[in-house]
């Protein structure tokens, strides 16, 4: 994804590290458990929070030697095949969402289309030294020039990740309801669902905030980049039209405009690859359950004793 936005705006992804536990802010490049665990408590909901803590005190209270656990505590087997064969079809629809996108909009930014909208709106002059933009290239006037010829273009692009964020938080109901039927048999068997849906919004809203950014960094980064374009001068009127989002000039791209499309479709892709795979990530983790080194996070006492707690197992899900 770093790699689309830098394609795109020049720039590297931006980060926001998780406070450490000393309150000083997390390198990039030294990231511990504790920021992540930071990070992932951040995403959490206060209520369900509460709930968690419930089931955890539960567990610490004195149970019988007989009780016993099994392989796999929480799994949602039927819920993890629903969501290999739904986010596989959901992949497929967005890949062939975004060729329709591309499609449509080397169309429309086209020169036989776009320039004589332009020309209408008077952005061109001719003297005899050549042709050029009117104007001086402020924010002002790059900001107005965006809004003319790419702001619909971006506002399209945000809706394709919004319908792949609206998928995906459908599916999420669906697959909850159907992994809680199947896993949940006692307080033990409650911790992951509980966890799942104490992190459910928080990741969505995570999601939702870079959705709703594509809009503004499109228009921030038209106008920083595209600036001062008073010196330009060009021998006609089509390498004038070509060399206006100069940025993004390619010879893979008829103009500029089609440059910055095809970038910005690239980061839209990009982030909706990242949420395809954070969403697949996650349920794969979740669904396959706890193994029984993993359930010493959780640990019983017996009767009568007072056990220590053990350390969390690494031991990954198999």
């Amino acid at each position: 994804m770093n790699q689309s936005y830098k394609a795109f705006t020049s720039k590297d992804w931006p980060s926001a590290p998780a406070p450490a536990a000393s309150g000083r802010p997390a390198t990039a490049s030294a990231p511990d458990a504790r920021n992540v665990l930071g990070f992932v408590t951040g995403l959490a909901d206060p209520n369900h929070s509460i709930l968690i803590r419930a089931l955890l005190d539960r567990e610490s209270l004195p149970v019988s030697d007989s009780a016993s656990d099994f392989s796999g505590l929480s799994a949602g087997p039927s819920a993890y095949a629903m969501v290999q064969d739904r986010i596989e079809r959901i992949r497929e629809e967005s890949a062939l969402k975004f060729l329709e996108f591309r499609d449509k909009w080397r169309k429309r930014l086209a020169f036989v289309q776009l320039h004589p909208f332009l020309q209408r709106n008077q952005w061109f002059q001719n003297d005899l030294t050549g042709f050029s933009l009117v104007g001086k290239g402020t924010r002002k006037e790059a900001k107005m020039l965006y809004l003319q010829s790419l702001h619909d273009m971006a506002s399209d692009g945000e809706r394709q990740v919004s319908a792949l964020s609206g998928h995906m938080f459908r599916l999420q109901g669906e697959l909850a309801a159907v992994w809680h039927r199947e896993s949940i048999r006692d307080d033990r068997s409650k911790l992951l669902p509980a966890l799942e849906a104490a992190l459910r919004n928080g990741e969505a809203e995570l999601f939702k905030r870079v959705r709703l950014s594509l809009g503004d960094l499109a228009l921030e980064t038209f106008t920083e980049r595209v600036a001062r374009w008073d010196k330009r001068i060009y021998g006609s009127e089509e390498e004038m039209f070509r060399g206006i989002a100069w940025p993004w000039q390619n010879a893979r791209y008829h103009s500029g405009f089609e440059g910055f499309m095809e970038t910005f479709a690239d980061l839209a892709e990009a982030i909706c690859a990242a949420m395809l795979g954070h969403y697949e990530g996650k349920w794969d983790l979740f669904l396959r359950g706890l193994t029984p080194p993993q359930q010493s996070m959780f640990p019983r006492q017996a009767s009568g004793q007072h056990a220590l707690p053990s350390r969390p197992s690494t031991t990954p899900a198999s």
